[in-house]
């Protein structure tokens, strides 16, 4: 009876698991198409950082509440809605005549997606056993590592050829996963009367923000520089660019269970010290990479790590605030993907000027990230 329960618990999750994927997919398909967006809407790449900017910033501001107005209003009700905004908001981007539509599709998307992840991480935590809580996370991580893999793929191979259709298959997909979603019951919070934002304002919440925010804006963050040095410096095509950008996420993804387990061994407080150490370490190595051979073997170090952070830090969030956990989630998400938002604005024009100090202001940040972690003092495993 243990084991069939089990077994159903694990079926249950795997629609979660593939929502998962659709936020890193969508974040991430601009990336290698950057030149041809350049080209079509005839703009600067400094501009076409703000297509990652539009995503990013409305996802971060609304993940400030997303997970707690869908602890309160429901979280299968405001998923649902959230995945049918996500395909529309990709037809507008494909669709986008000029650079305010596609932006206006961007920043839709990013709103849309700020009520899926941290719902679907709420109800994933719900439907784990706590012992298992790292795998599960890892699990998860894996799959969003997936996402960051199609969206890459995608992105390249059609900015080789119209890079409209990236969106078209993230519509698509989007509608696909709705309908998965439709045939199962999301978990929804125990207490919904009880939910509120008042748990979220310390100084233990905030050092979870930093953490997450310091990582994504430097040494998890780099992957927008690396598809920058695939493309104008080794000179690669869009499809090889994406290649090598999947080379990292593919290693995020096929780790992801096996830095769950490590959690579940140490707990996520030293795991995330070591993911963020790990991770500052293969940014710092970019500084002096000027081939093919090792660009792709530093990436795929670098998107391990990065892969190994996300686990981490949402591992902590997810036992942060149990009265509110989408909420908690949410609140931490958003300093993750403003870091993500942050990024580029920063790191591009300073990468147009000096490489090498791009790279190294990425890894400097891990060290205020390190300082984060203690400071929050959450663990996964009892004091």
């Amino acid at each position: 009876m243990a084991a069939r329960l089990l077994h159903l618990k694990r079926n249950q999750r795997i629609p979660l698991y593939l929502g998962g994927m659709m936020g890193p997919f969508g974040g991430t398909v601009l990336i290698p198409m950057i030149p041809e967006l350049r080209t079509t809407f005839e703009t600067t790449t400094a501009t076409m950082g703000w297509g990652l900017g539009a995503y990013f910033f409305p996802y971060a501001l609304f993940l400030l509440v997303s997970g707690t107005i869908g602890e309160r209003w429901g979280r299968s009700k405001c998923v649902q809605i959230a995945f049918f905004s996500y395909a529309l908001a990709a037809v507008v981007c494909a669709a986008s005549p000029n650079l305010g539509w596609f932006f206006a599709g961007r920043t839709m998307q990013g709103t849309a997606n700020a009520f899926m992840t941290p719902l679907l991480l709420a109800s994933l935590v719900d439907a784990t056993e706590p012992e298992r809580l790292g795998r599960s996370m890892g699990s998860y991580a894996a799959f969003q590592a997936l996402g960051g893999v199609l969206g890459p793929l995608v992105g390249g191979i059609s900015a080789d050829g119209n890079w409209r259709w990236a969106f078209i298959a993230i519509s698509v997909m989007s509608a696909i996963l709705l309908v998965l979603l439709l045939q199962r019951q999301i978990e929804e919070s125990v207490n919904i009367n009880l939910v509120s934002i008042r748990g979220l304002l310390n100084g233990r919440m905030l050092a979870l923000g930093v953490m997450a925010l310091t990582t994504s804006a430097g040494p998890a963050g780099v992957g927008v520089l690396v598809a920058i040095v695939a493309r104008d410096t080794v000179g690669m095509s869009g499809s090889a660019a994406g290649l090598v950008l999947i080379s990292g996420t593919l290693t995020a993804a096929a780790l992801g269970p096996v830095w769950g387990r490590f959690i579940d061994l140490v707990g996520a407080q030293r795991a995330g010290l070591v993911a963020v150490t790990l991770s500052s370490f293969s940014a710092l190595l970019l500084v002096w990479v000027s081939t093919a051979g090792g660009l792709v073997f530093t990436w795929m170090l670098g998107g391990a790590t990065a892969g190994f952070i996300a686990t981490s830090f949402q591992s902590l969030a997810a036992v942060a605030v149990t009265g509110n956990r989408g909420g908690g989630i949410s609140f931490v998400l958003s300093h993750r993907f403003l870091g993500s938002a942050i990024g580029p604005l920063i790191w591009l024009p300073v990468y147009s000027n000096s490489p090498a100090s791009a790279f190294l202001g990425c890894a400097s940040l891990g060290v205020i990230a390190l300082v984060a972690v203690i400071a929050s003092g959450y663990d996964t495993l009892p004091s």
